[in-house]
């Protein structure tokens, strides 16, 4: 029996049957491999070089170390290429339009480039990777610093939250003798967790106000209303109730708004969300997040019947909304530059459409990604007026200042003035449903090429270094650094 079953599996499995399997086998990985040698980022021939000791790997038409620190700050572990350019400004004392044309390219010309090919090599570098010529653009000229000591904040957080919310309150609340009023549930922190938050506030130059409170967050939400009131000023004419991530792009041009209304009359004031379902389910109300402005008069009549609106069972900015609708004549007037962005996933065709910067954004960090303390870092050399505003390259590249670098799949009328509809709709809204805050809207470019923002620092020197990427985890990440300086 054991002589017959060796016979069989000779039979099954011959002499030569694994030398064949082994052949096959190298055959195959050498194929793959060089089948990705010709994928890799660069010319078909390039190769790729692993910084020692690290897992980040560099295509060798890279032509400068950036250092491994940055890239990994970066969060880039396969490199494909690496560029920077030095951007010069120049202030203008008259107004300027958000969308400018710059009579230069952004990118180098490259060897045999093709219109829609992406820059890697470049020619005439200091160091393989930095294009010499400097490129000055115009930016309005920065407006003094703005008193906002007429205005009161209300947010209802936790602690740990309201101390990261300070890195970006710092923005637009630093060194304005606006106040801010946060009511805290309790923590393992205590005292020594709100002594901590108020130093952090006081060195920002931040005015903050702590209070504990033992109620859940939708009742702290609402008792902001008596807070702001009990604290109000004689100089006191407006209150703002503000969700953790509200982020306003500019208090001087928040306090500019707010001047083109009549503070002394009961106002009540917001933005609509952005999707025509959210508004059919919580109604014609200011929505939180983008910001709930209450005038002097107004918070008074509302923190008048405070105790017959906490009884109510709506949320928090819907109870302030049918408070004022229940018991005032008062109704919601809509101010379009304040934003809620109920916007799912992908917000970039919001701030890529070269209209009139928001006054406030939210969302920016849960609905979608968009670092606003990174975005608002180059308003420390050319103010906050620089923010957003577009340059359009003459080689059909588009810088959305604090944001992106792009290339549309096709060419763009430089008038057009319609919306890319870069976000998922959200509740069973179509692109109908946005129109009312949004339109003209046009549909997502699927071959738009972006570089978006990912870090921002200001230089001891007082530049400002900004950097852009490209992502692409199977060719590898393209990094755009532009360093910011005054003329």
């Amino acid at each position: 029996m054991k002589s017959f079953l060796l016979n069989a599996r000779e039979r099954a499995f011959p002499a030569s049957w694994a030398g064949k399997k082994m052949l096959r086998f190298v055959a195959i990985f050498l194929t793959v491999l060089a089948f990705a040698s010709l994928l890799w980022p660069g010319s078909r021939h390039s190769r790729v070089a692993i910084l020692a000791n690290t897992n980040v790997t560099i295509a060798d038409t890279v032509k400068c170390n950036p250092g491994i620190d940055l890239l990994r700050r970066l969060e880039v572990v396969k490199l494909a290429a690496y560029t920077r350019r030095e951007i010069v400004v120049d202030f203008s004392p008259d107004p300027l339009p958000i969308r400018q044309h710059v009579d230069q390219p952004l990118w180098a010309e490259e060897r045999g480039t093709t219109e829609n090919k992406q820059p890697t090599e470049l020619e005439d570098s200091r160091d393989g990777c930095s294009i010499p010529t400097p490129m000055a653009v115009q930016v309005v000229k920065p407006p003094k610093p703005v008193d906002a000591s007429h205005i009161d904040f209300g947010v209802a957080t936790t602690a740990e939250r309201l101390s990261e919310s300070l890195d970006q309150f710092v923005h637009w609340a630093g060194y304005t003798r606006t106040r801010i009023f946060a009511l805290i549930e309790p923590d393992d922190q205590g005292a020594e967790g709100i002594r901590a938050v108020k130093a952090k506030a006081e060195d920002l130059g931040i005015n903050l106000y702590v209070t504990v409170s033992e109620d859940d967050y939708l009742h702290r939400y609402f008792a902001l209303v008596p807070l702001l009131e009990e604290n109000r000023r004689e100089s006191t004419q407006w209150a703002c109730i503000i969700d953790d991530d509200t982020f306003f792009l500019s208090m001087h041009a928040l306090v500019e708004a707010l001047k083109g209304y009549d503070h002394t009359k009961p106002m009540y004031i917001g933005g609509l969300s952005e999707g025509l379902p959210q508004i059919a389910n919580f109604g014609m109300i200011a929505f939180g997040g983008a910001g709930v402005f209450l005038s002097q008069p107004m918070l008074t009549q509302v923190a008048a019947v405070y105790e017959d609106c906490e009884r109510m069972t709506y949320t928090g900015d819907r109870r302030i909304g049918n408070c004022i609708y229940e018991y005032t004549t008062a109704r919601l007037t809509v101010d379009h530059r304040l934003r809620q962005l109920d916007l799912m996933e992908d917000a970039s065709g919001f701030f890529e459409a070269g209209r009139e910067p928001p006054l406030s954004v939210h969302h920016w960090k849960s609905w979608f990604k968009a670092d606003m303390p990174k975005l608002g870092v180059v308003s420390e050399l050319c103010g906050d007026t620089c923010l957003l505003r577009q340059w359009r390259f003459s080689d059909g590249w588009i810088l959305t200042n604090g944001f992106s670098v792009i290339r549309y799949g096709f060419k763009t009328d430089p008038g057009d003035i319609s919306m890319e509809m870069t976000w998922d709709a959200h509740n069973g809204a179509n692109m109908e449903g946005y129109l009312h805050e949004l339109g003209p809207l046009r549909p997502k470019d699927e071959g738009k090429h972006s570089y978006l923002l990912v870090d921002a620092e200001l230089e001891p020197n007082g530049r400002v270094t900004q950097w852009y990427i490209m992502r692409d985890s199977w060719h590898g990440d393209q990094v755009l650094e532009l360093s910011w300086r005054k003329r």
